[in-house]
Formats: C-alpha cells, sequence, structure tokens
C-alpha cells in the first residue's frame, strides 16, 4: 500500500545550506531535507517511545532505512518553482531584498559566523558583510514523500515530524538562531488536508501545543527532545520584515547575557552585567589563574573562549534554545523553544575552562539562565525590546 504525502514550506530567513561544492552556490538539496526531518522526528520520538532508546533506533531504522536495518520506507523528492535568488559572499545582508538597510546587532550577533557582526578597518570588512553565500527570502518549496507499506502510526510520526519541523525549526547553518527558518504551508496525506498554515501568533501556538509532549516528566531526555519540559515563548512585534524581527530577539539576548565593550552595548547602551562572575572567572582564566568553576553561560551551547568539553571527543554543544521566525499571513511571529536534555554525556562531562577541567552543574541549575531569559520575555516589566504580543506555552 502506498501513502503520498505533500508539504509545502516558505523558507522565511535567510538559508545558509551548503551544495555539492561547500565554497560554491548554495542549495536547497532532498538529503539536506531528511536530515533534518529525522532530526524532528527522533525529537518526537522520545516521549512517544517511553525513553526507550533502543525502540527508538528500531523504529527510525524501519521507516528510515539504514545500513544494517534494510531499504527507507519512505522516498522523497523536492521542487521549487523557480530557482530560488542568491546573496554571494562578500555582500552585505539587508533587512529585506528591497531594502538597503543592513540588518541590525540583534540579527548580525545571532548570525556570528555567517557574517561580520561589526565593520573592520584591519580585515576590511563592513557590517552584516557575509562570510558565506546564502539564499535569499522569501521562497517555497514542495517536499513529496511516498510511503511503501507505513503503518498508522508511522504515518502520523512523519506528519507531525514535518509540523515541527515547520513550526520550530529550520535548515542550513544558523539554523538554531533563527536563519534558514521554514513554516509550513500546507500538508496534504493522500490528497487530503492535513494542515491549516496559522494566521497568527494565538493559532501558531494552537499548532505547537498539539506537538507537547508529556510522557516521561521525571527523565531528562538524553538527547534534544521534546519532553514535559520543553518551553516556548512566541513574540510578534510590529515589524513587517521577519529580518527586522529576529533583530529584535537578538538584540534582547545581547542585553541579558552580554558584557559588551567597556560597559556598554549595541552602541551606547550601558549593560546589564547579567554575568559579572563569568566575565570575572573569564579574565582570570587569559591570565592564567586557574579557575574553581564555569561559566553560567556555557547554558547557551559551547565552545566560548576558552571554555568547551575536556572530552577530547567532543568539541561542542549545540544551544538547547532553538529560535524559528514564522510567517503568519504575511506577518512575522518568532518561537524560542528551549528544548532541555541531558548537557553531555554521562562519565564525559567535564568542562575545560582554560587550564582547569571542571565537573559541570547538574542540568537543573545548569539551566537555569535559560528559564531566566524566557522569564523575561514573558514580563513586560522585565524585557527591553518592543515585543507587541506575547504567548507562552505550557
Amino acid at each position: 500500500m502506498r501513502t503520498t504525502i505533500e508539504a509545502v514550506y516558505r523558507v522565511v530567513t535567510p538559508l545558509f545550506c551548503a551544495g555539492a561544492d561547500p565554497q560554491g552556490r548554495p542549495e536547497l538539496r532532498p538529503s539536506g531535507f531528511k536530515g533534518v526531518l529525522r532530526y524532528w522526528w527522533r525529537a518526537l520520538a522520545w516521549a512517544e517511545c517511553g525513553a526507550d532508546l533502543e525502540a527508538i533506533r528500531k523504529l527510525e531504522d524501519e521507516l528510515f532505512g539504514s545500513a544494517g536495518g534494510g531499504q527507507s520506507r519512505v522516498s522523497m523528492s523536492l521542487a521549487t518553482g523557480s530557482d530560488p535568488p542568491t546573496l554571494s559572499a562578500g555582500s552585505a545582508l539587508t533587512v529585506s531584498s528591497t531594502s538597503r538597510s543592513v540588518v541590525g546587532e540583534g540579527a548580525r550577533y545571532l548570525g556570528y559566523g555567517v557574517m561580520e557582526a561589526f565593520a573592520s578597518k584591519n580585515k576590511n570588512t563592513k557590517a552584516g558583510q557575509l562570510t558565506r553565500a546564502c539564499l535569499r527570502t522569501p521562497f517555497d518549496f514542495t517536499v513529496r514523500m511516498r510511503g511503501r507499506d507505513l503503518t498508522d502510526r508511522q504515518s502520523a510520526s512523519l506528519r507531525d515530524a514535518l509540523t515541527a519541523l515547520g513550526t520550530l525549526g529550520g535548515m542550513g547553518a544558523k539554523s538554531r538562531k533563527g536563519y534558514g527558518s521554514l513554516a509550513l504551508r500546507s500538508l496534504r496525506v493522500n490528497g487530503v488536508e492535513r494542515w491549516h498554515a496559522p494566521q497568527s501568533v494565538s493559532g501558531l501556538r494552537t499548532a505547537i501545543a498539539k506537538l507537547q509532549r508529556n510522557g516521561v516528566a521525571a527523565v531528562l531526555p538524553e538527547f534534544t527532545a521534546l519532553s514535559a519540559r520543553t518551553r516556548h515563548v512566541l513574540l510578534s512585534s510590529g515589524k513587517k520584515e521577519p529580518l527586522e524581527l529576529l533583530n529584535l530577539v537578538g538584540r534582547e539576548l545581547i542585553r541579558f547575557r552580554s558584557w559588551g565593550r567597556n560597559g556598554k552595548i549595541l552602541g551606547n547602551i550601558e549593560s546589564e552585567r547579567n554575568f559579572k562572575d563569568d566575565h570575572d572567572l573569564m579574565k582570570d582564566a587569559l591570565k592564567g589563574v586557574r579557575a574553581a568553576k564555569h561559566p553560567r553561560r556555557i547554558a547557551f551551547g559551547l565552545p566560548h573562549q576558552q571554555v568547551g568539553p575536556s572530552d577530547s571527543l567532543l568539541d561542542r554543544r549545540a544551544s538547547p534554545l532553538f529560535i524559528h521566525i514564522h510567517d503568519c499571513d504575511g506577518t512575522p511571529a518568532a518561537v524560542l523553544s528551549f528544548l532541555p536534555a541531558r548537557f553531555l554525556p554521562e562519565g564525559r562531562s567535564d568542562i575545560s575552562v582554560g587550564r582547569s577541567k571542571i565537573p559541570q552543574t547538574p542540568e537543573e541549575k545548569l539551566y537555569r539562565p535559560i528559564h531566566n531569559f524566557l522569564d523575561r520575555l514573558s514580563d513586560p516589566r522585565k524585557r527591553k525590546e518592543r515585543f507587541m504580543h506575547v504567548e507562552t506555552l505550557p
């Protein structure tokens, strides 16, 4: 028996995706999409399988195939109406394709690694100058899938994964920071429409709530996954361009976590200095002073300067805080999703701080800065940027 699934996505923010030539023209490829789809399938499977890792592996192998488990039951093709426009490395990223205004400090902060955050005379670079090419937005693409002998459970798991990707995630470099955000526009299974694109932030919240997984509440996931501990904050503003909204999110994060330069951030704003202990700790580490603890801001991911996993086989830990920009009937909305999980593998969780090796703080305390940031966004008395509509889940 054949199952057909057709999903249409809108790429809302610039997509940094490598093609056949990593240094050449960026390309939207089925293999890249399948990779992120499997990622969100696993994120949902944790609770669905009752935290049983062996059951998750078995179900994933049966559905998507594996070297030892046979061929995938799902084939996939991907099509765009026309070739998306490309913005080459060396160009400045502007707020939109019709604007000459370079993206703001917050958007550049979140794009660190694919663009220059500040102008530099020494490097002869400009603020917002891309260090790698991207696909310009917005544009739509269609994913067509054919399933072979799918069970009802397998078909439902694919639908949910396609929905999670299209409401919480994205593709390409910096996708956890809001770039390459994919907004699900439509979803058909065997010709029947199974998705109605939300027209508002409240509608988007309702759609995300259907994905919430509340099983195994007492267990912290072994990998990044939706669970009873997951939190979402949804934001909108008067801004009409997705990169303008992403800039506001980035500015709020800078206000919360950045020490700044000479105590100043975002031009000439006094830093809040919420992490003075981290700042002093790193100053001492640079002087060769042995550390007695690790920075609190590692909750947002590793490595930092002079800070990383002490295990030589671990080079990084991606942030558990996801930023997704959605298109709600032409109005951008931001979805910030916190998916807490075990921070580093058991038995390999020491943190290297300069020359010191520090035991990792237990996750319940480690993740407190992320909770504080989400609490800040939810409280109009605490947040500083102008967000007009805020919804939370749960």
